[in-house]
């Protein structure tokens, strides 16, 4: 469903210290569950995507997120198989994406309920902002929260969870096939204050989250095949590492995973930037470029099949130093995912493990990461 302006149907640095020196290639860390990859969030299918522009899927973050929020007021819900321009309601929102912040009390609300392709009904408030830039550009913003429609009540936060409840935030041309700008928020919550979604009422409504920016993967997933490394795009990519961390303990360190939480990518030495990536063996996924150099001590990383989850390839440092609760600092990684790779994107994870001293227990401490082709 296009969206059209006339139709708004629309972190612990101290406990890294001692000497780091990494040696590639020695396999010292333990891979988190689900092999270090962050879990794909996704705009329920088969909606016709209430975004600014045509589309819905999977996504996942591609860098920092920070609190946002936004307001309906009034917003009337509408029977969106109508072609028909309906009033609208007011608003307001402030919302930072990779540190630009978006903010106006000039919001255009409407409401509407949704079905997906499995037939399940989501109550959707969304929104449109037109502007003009300072060179003269016109802009369209549009800040968008979907929860299931069995979710509504008044006065009841809908708490956000990336699947079937989500805030979506769009920026750009309103005329262009994507918009410049595209992020989400999967914590947070929705809170209606008023109102039904019977066609016709008046809905108000408060977002509350944490927006950062996304890439969507697409529908149905990548074009992986196993553990075969030739899923995967040989080309030039921008790698983004993000947060926050995700701490996992075993053994006898279950329960110190707040021990492990002041762990942050910076106190890692953990970037970002453009990488290249190769596949000279099925086995074997390379990455090279100053981000991979300045991260893991080499460049290129060799990232390899056989750590236990078909389609992931793994590449490892080993590095000493001194960790939380008396633990060993023993190394990082770098974790892509083949099985859903598309021509464009990759994702993936990275990490630091630490060990306790007698070898029996270890902590993960695990951070997004993606690869986008320019």
């Amino acid at each position: 469903m296009k969206i059209q302006m006339t139709a708004l149907a629309i972190t612990l640095a101290a406990a890294c210290t001692g000497d780091n020196t990494k040696d590639p290639g020695n396999p010292t860390v333990t891979l988190p569950p689900g092999g270090g990859i962050p879990t794909i969030h996704r705009v329920p299918q088969g909606m016709g995507s209430p975004r600014l522009f045509d589309g819905s899927g999977s996504f996942t973050f591609t860098g920092p997120t920070a609190p946002g929020n936004a307001t309906y007021t009034n917003a009337p819900v509408a029977d969106i198989t109508q072609m028909m321009s309906p009033a609208t309601g007011t608003g307001s929102f402030d919302i930072t994406i990779s540190g630009t912040e978006y903010a106006s009390t000039a919001l255009q609300t409407i409401a509407f309920v949704m079905a997906d392709d499995t037939g399940t009904n989501y109550a959707v408030v969304d929104s449109a902002y037109p502007y003009t830039a300072t060179d003269g550009t016109e802009l369209l913003t549009e800040v968008t929260a979907i929860v299931l429609a069995s979710d509504f009540a008044i006065g009841v936060p809908i708490a956000l969870d990336g699947i079937d409840r989500v805030a979506l935030f769009a920026n750009g041309d309103p005329n262009a096939q994507a918009p410049s700008i595209e992020g989400a928020a999967i914590t947070g919550s929705v809170t209606f204050t008023a109102g039904s979604l019977t066609t016709g009422s008046l809905v108000s409504a408060t977002v509350s989250g944490d927006f950062g920016p996304i890439d969507f993967t697409g529908d149905g997933g990548g074009s992986g095949s196993g553990s075969d490394s030739s899923a995967i795009t040989p080309g030039s990519y921008t790698l983004a590492v993000t947060g926050p961390s995700q701490v996992y303990c075993e053994g006898a360190l279950v329960g110190h995973e707040a021990d492990f939480a002041g762990i942050t990518l910076a106190s890692l030495g953990l970037v970002g930037g453009s990488v290249t990536v190769a596949t000279p063996t099925p086995d074997e996924v390379t990455v090279a470029g100053a981000a991979i150099s300045s991260s893991f001590g080499a460049s290129p990383l060799q990232l390899n099949d056989g750590v236990g989850t078909p389609g992931l390839f793994a590449g490892f440092t080993n590095t000493t130093g001194a960790g939380p609760d008396g633990t060993t600092f023993v190394g990082e990684y770098l974790v892509v995912d083949a099985s859903t790779a598309t021509s464009t994107f990759i994702n993936g994870g990275v990490g630091a493990g630490y060990v306790a001293a007698d070898g029996s227990s270890d902590c993960t401490v695990a951070f997004g990461a993606s690869l986008t082709s320019p």
